[in-house]
């Protein structure tokens, strides 16, 4: 078992709260303007911004699944199981946790544990308790009630609306999301429209369609005939790069948090999450279209 780590939480320095209401939930949320929370491990800064730790009605600490995996350094594989069920698996290299998003149950290193409460599917990301992480890592958590302010705040329980008034588009996003993980390490290939490998427009081709989804075959088709043009792109839209010219070459998936899913034909030569932040992203990038 790796050393103990003591985690610390503390959030964005600038906030004001206001209250808004989460429509697709039929929540109620208390949020700071300034979407910004850091969790100090070992001294070391895990800032998350925009997809941000949450709590629910009885204060209990939620993380996003795969921002936590990031900054913890850990591993993350997605299955698809249907069009509404993913299986997950998460490692610190020590100790495996392996759990669907229907059940609280999850499986450690072959042992049944009960999480507490089923994965919690908020703003297109996969939140797990803190609570069991902690446990389940031998992480050390100090909580300090001052910084409760400004974690948005959300009724999990709250009484469901109607289905005429949920909108269709989250759920939607959530699906196409979770099928496009499930594909994270399947090989590049030129041409390739199919899990034993991919080029970038096959592999967004390929996700889509999966969902009744039908885009053009290439980027540059996509680009040119598909969806609206968006200044600041949401999960689910489509990202284009023209790469030594005006011409779209490469095309992927927005997740949120400045990331996106593609199929690289560079060093990684598979699926993979890449950043709007690195330079061949930032030199590149030639905008974002929304197909939902």
């Amino acid at each position: 078992m790796k050393t103990a780590l003591r985690t610390v939480l503390v959030a964005g320095a600038v906030f004001g709260c206001m209250l808004w209401a989460d429509g697709a939930l039929g929540a109620t949320v208390h949020a700071a303007e300034a979407k910004q929370v850091t969790i100090n491990v070992n001294g070391e800064a895990l800032q998350f911004t925009d997809i941000i730790p949450i709590l629910d009605e009885d204060e209990n600490l939620y993380v996003p699944l795969r921002g936590f995996a990031d900054r913890m350094g850990y591993t993350i594989n997605w299955t698809t199981v249907d069009e509404d069920i993913v299986e997950i698996e998460f490692s610190n290299g020590d100790k495996t946790i392996r759990f669907r998003t229907d059940s609280p149950k999850a499986e450690v290193d072959g042992q049944t544990v009960d999480m507490g409460s089923e994965p919690w599917a908020y703003k297109n990301n996969t939140y797990l308790p803190l609570r069991f992480l902690m446990e389940q890592y031998n992480l050390e958590f100090t909580w300090n009630p001052q910084y409760l302010k400004t974690i948005p705040s959300i009724e999990r329980h709250a009484p469901e609306v109607s289905k005429a008034a949920e909108p269709k588009t989250g759920a939607l996003t959530d699906r196409i999301l979770n099928t496009a993980h499930s594909y994270v390490g399947v090989p590049y290939v030129w041409g390739g429209t199919s899990p034993s490998g991919f080029d970038c427009s096959g592999y967004v081709n390929y996700v889509y369609s999966k969902h009744g989804i039908s885009l053009p075959r290439t980027s540059r088709d996509m680009y040119r005939a598909t969806g609206t043009s968006v200044s600041n792109p949401q999960p689910g839209d489509l990202l284009f790069f023209a790469d030594g010219g005006k011409s779209i070459t490469h095309v992927g998936i927005y997740i949120g948090n400045n990331q996106y899913l593609n199929a690289s034909s560079g060093n990684a030569h598979r699926v993979i999450v890449s950043s709007l932040s690195s330079s061949w992203s930032s030199r590149t990038y030639v905008g974002a279209k929304r197909v939902l």
